[in-house]
């Protein structure tokens, strides 16, 4: 019988406890940087919109790059891109501290910003791949939403009284400070060599590498089961300020609700990456992917704020359903589109977060904040149910699976 893996054993690995290193100072340093800029566009121009186009510079044009640059991520080394992408953040934490940048140029600095991070960061999903397989990448995967969480949590605990203690600029300054620290990790990380190809890079290679991914109907019905619960998911997080505002509630009650979310998450992967071995997963599967709408119902009834904040995070536990297809996923992709097989993935879930909360606000101003987060929930269950193959045939993380078995050897990538 194959022995749980450890975390202990996850951190013996060479190179693994900088990549976590770093994605803490990232998730943090750019929560800061997004919360600062939004209040210090909306100190200067007084608009809600201006503070909302603000907020957005950080998350959409990672689309577009993710759309367009992600091929880069196969074709260099990993440790270059990485090492950039810490320049990059904190080159636009020091503009913004000291730029004295008007508005619309310092949404622009976030936006160019933005544009560029998908490249590293499907580098570094690509490198977790080089780095950890079997039961210990699942575990690995794992942690990395447990730092996105922690980095939520975090922001949520600091973030407004940084900005109140110090001001925006010096917020500005600290994030870049503490991003560039993540030079020191990307120095312990090995030395890697991208998989060499015959032809040039161009624009269109990502695009043209997306679209040929996602005829791969294995690998398509995988991401789709990702990116639509997703979608839904952060569509009712969305709604968590209107539905306290219907229970004649606001402040610390926000708060309360809001991090249900990110406890849940934490909660979950915890379970099913630590605890739960692939047989166990297999079964826990289509379960966890019916909870994550199922735990949203009862909010038709518009509950109380510590129901609804029980609900939202064992909706956002069972999200770790996600974690039982990461094996799955990766042996579907060739070795040559490691980069940007991952970069796909991440940026139909950014895309996904930025279209589930536009439907719910329209759906909200119809049937009300509690009907539409449990309608949403609903739709959850609907796809999760008619998302199982006919009896007699794997779901798509066993048809993934043996796809991915049935190509040429993915093997290791060189490192150096």
């Amino acid at each position: 019988m194959t022995p749980k893996p450890t975390y202990r054993a996850l951190l013996g690995i060479r190179g693994v406890p900088a990549l976590y290193a770093l994605s803490s100072a990232t998730v943090l340093t750019s929560s800061l940087q997004i919360l600062a800029l939004s209040i210090a566009v909306y100190r200067a121009t007084g608009s809600a919109l201006w503070s909302s186009c603000a907020f957005a510079a950080g998350f959409l044009p990672q689309l577009a790059g993710g759309v367009l640059l992600n091929s880069l991520a196969d074709r260099w080394a990993a440790r270059l891109l990485l090492a950039a992408g810490v320049l990059l953040r904190a080159t636009a934490g020091m503009l913004l501290a000291f730029g004295g940048l008007p508005p619309a140029a310092a949404i622009a600095v976030a936006a160019v910003t933005a544009l560029l991070l998908p490249v590293p960061s499907a580098a570094q999903s690509a490198l977790v791949s080089r780095l950890l397989d079997g039961e210990l990448y699942v575990l690995g995967r794992s942690v990395f939403t447990l730092i996105s969480s922690g980095g939520q949590l975090l922001g949520l605990a600091v973030g407004g009284t940084l900005v109140a203690a110090v001001g925006t600029s010096a917020t500005f300054a600290l994030s870049g400070g503490l991003q560039l620290l993540g030079l020191v990790a990307v120095a312990l990380l090995p030395r890697t060599r991208p998989v060499q190809h015959a032809d040039r890079w161009r624009l269109g290679d990502t695009w043209r590498a997306n679209a040929v991914l996602l005829r791969d109907a294995p690998v398509r019905r995988i991401l789709l089961s990702w990116w639509i619960p997703l979608a839904l998911l952060v569509g009712a997080e969305s709604l968590v300020v209107p539905y306290v505002g219907s229970l004649g509630r606001s402040g610390a009650a926000t708060g309360v609700l809001l991090a249900a979310f990110p406890v849940g998450s934490t909660i979950g992967d915890l379970v099913v990456g630590r605890l739960l071995g692939p047989a166990a997963r297999a079964r826990a599967l289509p379960w966890l992917l019916v909870g994550v709408g199922a735990s949203l119902l009862p909010l038709a009834m518009t509950p109380g704020v510590a129901v609804a904040a029980g609900c939202c995070a064992v909706a956002c536990g069972c999200l770790s359903y996600q974690l039982c297809g990461q094996q799955a996923f990766r042996q579907a992709l060739p070795a040559a589109q490691q980069g940007v097989g991952f970069g796909l993935a991440g940026t139909g879930s950014m895309a996904g977060q930025g279209v589930g909360p536009v439907v719910a606000g329209a759906l909200a101003d119809v049937l009300h904040p509690g009907p539409t987060m449990a309608a949403l929930g609903a739709a959850v269950v609907v796809y999760a149910v008619g998302s199982r193959r006919p009896r007699g045939g794997g779901g798509p993380e066993d048809d993934a699976a043996a796809r991915g078995s049935a190509r040429t050897p993915r093997g290791a990538l060189p490192m150096a």
